[in-house]
């Protein structure tokens, strides 16, 4: 076992077996057809400064990524997100019953009954109104009804 194996190396020295470069990552742990996952701060130090990146280090302590660019600047990068994930459509459904429950949603409950009412109504009238039509036409019988029919928008 060597010296930087055995982790004996000299306070100053790099430890570049440690520090992961763009170019050989070979060592990361890969996905499904080889490819890895990538880290936020990864992709935004990418977009931040490109090809000028000469190793490129995960913080895992710290949560974010370390840059090293070509000049000898060191450039960090955080991999947790900001803002909170966006809700689903289910659960913004599920607080949406929830504020008409409590009645402090804009639409209050009395106003969702009396709309909930006309809404029934209107489809009483509507199936009575298809109802009729279709008595109608076997009462009167099919070429009385299709003249009447075609007459009536006539008028």
């Amino acid at each position: 076992m060597t010296d930087s194996m055995a982790g004996n190396e000299a306070p100053g020295q790099r430890k570049e077996h440690l520090i992961m470069s763009l170019l050989d990552q070979s060592h990361t742990r890969s996905r499904l057809f080889g490819r890895r996952t990538m880290h936020l701060g990864e992709d935004i130090l990418l977009a931040r400064h490109g090809a000028h990146i000469h190793l490129l280090e995960h913080d895992r302590r710290n949560g974010r990524m370390v840059a090293v660019l070509r000049d000898g600047t060191v450039d960090y990068a955080s991999n947790a997100r900001f803002a909170p994930a966006a809700p689903t459509p289910l659960e913004r459904l599920s607080r949406q019953l929830q504020d008409v429950r409590d009645d402090v949603a804009p639409v209050s409950k009395a106003d969702l009954k009396i709309l909930g009412w006309f809404t029934a109504g209107w489809a009483v009238v509507s199936a009575l109104f298809i109802v009729g039509m279709i008595v109608l036409s076997t009462v009167t019988g099919a070429q009385a009804f299709a003249q009447a029919a075609t007459i009536f928008p006539s008028y």
